[in-house]
């Protein structure tokens, strides 16, 4: 999203927040330290480390039942669909 916003001629100057439910990928993402320890990620993966090191990205934790996002992403239950739905301004 930042990058087709630079495209579009809209910089952005300070950084996007990211809202993670997982306290551990957190400080895996701000602590290079963690990397050494946590062989078995891909390199691929490495992009969170250097967009958190470069303020590009500042990771936030949300709680699960907080977690928007998990309304697209699996199944879940009824009350986290009567928390999330107005939150995105849809109507029943």
């Amino acid at each position: 999203m930042r990058n087709i916003l630079t495209e579009f001629g809209y910089p952005l100057s300070y950084s996007s927040t990211l809202f993670i439910d997982n306290k551990s990928g957190i400080d895996v993402s701000k602590n290079p330290e963690h990397h050494g320890q946590m062989k078995h990620l891909d390199l691929q993966l490495y992009w969170l480390r250097d967009a958190v090191q470069k303020s590009l990205i500042s990771p936030v934790y949300v709680p699960t039942r907080q977690n928007i996002a998990d309304l697209f992403t699996k199944a879940v239950q009824p009350q986290v669909i009567q928390f999330a739905v107005p939150k995105l301004s849809l109507r029943p």
